[in-house]
Order: structure tokens, then C-alpha cells, then sequence
């Protein structure tokens, strides 16, 4: 896919509800008409890829060129996937089941693969478990992933229903932290983090750690929170939700997020690091990690990392993003990047 079908694609997908939503947002919060914001906005799509979100996030309308240029885009994006990833090696991220089967090491957990097992199999993997998930084995954002009562099945309707809905990928329950449960306790709420690769050599770029602001029990299905968290396990910036409103406490729970520290963040950041080694083929990666009671595991790997989030202006009003970060890494490999179409 050619950059140009890219943003052609962009353009189709838009959601005008959403668009018109932050087109006014920004217009409220810089004193401007909404269609001074829709024109400086699709002007620096032509010029940039730069999407509505993306604009929203980066606080756009108030950046000189110079800064611009530091934002990953729409545009900008594309060209740094299709350069770092190989996308013969993606498919391992892309699959679930063949994601839990290389980084079976990683996990911290169980998991079965109901397309090969049997029902007798199924029914040793459920004994002693009382919730399992089933998922779906390449759905994103929370879609096709099912929470399992085990007590309320028999084990072969369990099975067939599962199979019938291609949920093939059955994993234990994560049983997360007590410092994380203080602040949500029903989901398991994720860091991700993002790594890159050079030189045989893995690197942390950045990191945002998502929670649920109210009792859904899949992430990503809602306004959820967002903060960056420092290795020490304290929270390092300000905690937005996806609007840039910045919050003290947590709403549901009231938990104050200057009274957090999650443990073992610095090991979560030294697994994506050696995990991120295993597979260098994607140089690229966004890792989900959650905090078990026996430490930090891994979720998933991500061959779209999820640069939006780290480069969100109202996380801590720095006006430069993402793309500095992966050029001061690259170096002068990043003019492999700029020059292609």
C-alpha cells in the first residue's frame, strides 16, 4: 500500500460525530471558530497525513513548523512501519495463539489452543481455574475477548460454543497487583511500552499506562485514563483521559494518583527489552504489560506500537513527539525513512 492509498483510506474511515467533537473542543480551549480549526486542521492533513486525533492530541493548532516536525503522523507513520517492521515476522504479533507460543516465557500464565485440543484437554486445562478469557485470535481494542465463569458451563457446551465462535485462544486469569486493584480492580489494566531496535541493541522510547474509569472488565472499550509511569513506579506526568481533561484521583475508586506506586515497572521495562530481542525481524513494538501478584507479564505485542498516546500534549505540555524519540535513536538511518513515498 502506497502512502497516498494510505490517507486515501484515512479520509474514507473518518467519523464525522468524532471529528466535529474535537474540531470544537479546540476551538473552545483557543478562543477560535470551529471553522478556523477545520480549516488549519485539513491543511495540515494535505501537507503532514496529520489525522483529527493526532492533531487533537499534539496540540497542533499551537505548534510552529520546526515542532510539527517532531509529531508522528498519519503519513509519517506509515513510512516508519513499513521501514522498521518486516512484515513476514508481523503475523507472530498479529496472531494471538502464535504470539502466547513464542512468548510463552513471558506470560506468567496458562494457555490452551482449542483448535488442536480435545475436549478431555479442555477439561484439564479448567480444573482448579474459576475464570478463564477466550479470545478471538486478531481482534484489537478489547473486541472478542469473553470472561469465563468456569462454574457455570458444562465443559463440552463450554467447548463447542468456543470453537463456534472462533474464540480458539483460552487463557488463565492474570491476577493483578493490589496496587493497581487499588486503583481499578475490574480489568486488568495495561502499560504499554514501546521499543526499538538498532544495532542489536533494544531501546525504550516511551510509555503510557491505560486503566478503565469505570467497572467494564476489558480495557479499551471506553474513556479510558491515561499516565507515563517512571521506573521507580510512580506516575510521571499528568493523568488525561481522551478528551486531554487531567484528573487527581481516580473517578470511580477516588484513589489520589500521587499516592500510586506500582512495583517491578523497572523488570516490566527490562522483559519488553528482552522479548523485543527474541523477535528483531519488528524493530518497532508495543508491548502491553500487566502487573501480576508474581510480577509484571506480558499481555501482548502490538506491530502498530500506538504512537498517539505517548505524543498527547496534555500528558505533560512538551511540544515535541514521538518521531524526535525514534530519530534520536536511529540517528542518521532516519533519512532512510524521510525519503520514502
Amino acid at each position: 500500500m502506497t502512502t497516498k492509498e494510505w490517507m486515501k483510506r484515512k479520509i474514507k474511515g473518518i467519523n464525522k460525530k468524532r471529528l466535529n467533537e474535537f474540531v470544537n473542543l479546540i476551538a473552545q480551549n483557543n478562543h477560535k471558530k470551529p471553522w478556523q480549526v477545520k480549516l488549519d486542521l485539513y491543511k495540515n492533513f494535505l501537507e503532514r497525513g496529520v489525522g483529527y486525533t493526532d492533531y487533537f492530541r499534539g496540540n497542533y493548532i499551537n505548534l510552529t513548523k520546526e515542532e510539527k516536525d517532531t509529531f508522528v503522523t498519519t503519513k509519517s507513520f506509515y513510512k516508519i512501519i513499513s521501514y522498521l517492521n518486516d512484515e513476514r515476522y508481523e503475523i507472530i504479533l498479529h496472531d494471538k495463539l502464535l504470539f502466547n507460543t513464542v512468548f510463552k516465557k513471558y506470560l506468567g500464565r496458562e494457555f490452551i489452543n482449542l483448535k488442536t485440543a480435545t475436549v478431555e484437554e479442555f477439561a484439564k486445562f479448567l480444573q482448579n481455574k474459576d475464570i478463564v478469557f477466550a479470545k478471538v485470535l486478531t481482534g484489537e481494542g478489547g473486541k472478542g475477548i469473553s470472561k469465563i465463569d468456569v462454574s457455570k458451563w458444562q465443559v463440552d457446551k463450554l467447548y463447542q460454543k468456543l470453537k463456534s465462535q472462533k474464540q480458539y485462544l483460552v487463557e488463565e486469569q492474570i491476577i493483578q497487583c493490589d496496587e493497581v486493584n487499588k486503583i481499578n480492580p475490574h480489568a486488568v489494566n495495561s502499560l504499554r511500552v514501546i521499543t526499538l531496535y538498532k544495532d542489536d541493541e533494544v531501546y525504550i522510547l516511551n510509555n503510557a499506562f491505560r486503566i478503565n474509569q469505570d467497572d467494564k472488565e476489558v480495557i479499551g472499550s471506553t474513556n479510558d485514563l491515561y499516565f507515563r509511569l517512571g521506573i521507580d513506579g510512580t506516575i510521571t506526568s499528568n493523568v488525561i483521559d481522551d478528551y486531554g481533561n487531567i484528573y487527581t484521583k481516580h473517578p470511580l475508586t477516588n484513589v489520589p494518583f500521587n499516592s500510586i506506586k506500582i512495583p517491578q515497572v523497572k523488570q516490566a521495562f527490562q522483559m519488553c527489552k528482552n522479548a523485543a530481542k527474541e523477535l528483531s525481524q519488528v524493530r518497532y513494538i508495543g508491548w502491553d504489560v500487566a502487573f501480576s501478584k508474581n510480577g509484571p507479564v506480558i499481555v501482548e505485542g502490538n506491530e502498530y506500537p500506538g504512537y498517539g498516546l505517548v505524543q498527547f500534549y496534555q500528558l505533560d505540555f512538551k511540544k515535541t513527539g514521538h518521531k524526535k524519540e525514534i530519530a534520536d535513536i536511529l540517528g542518521k538511518e532516519m533519512e532512510n525513512i524521510n525519503k520514502k513515498k
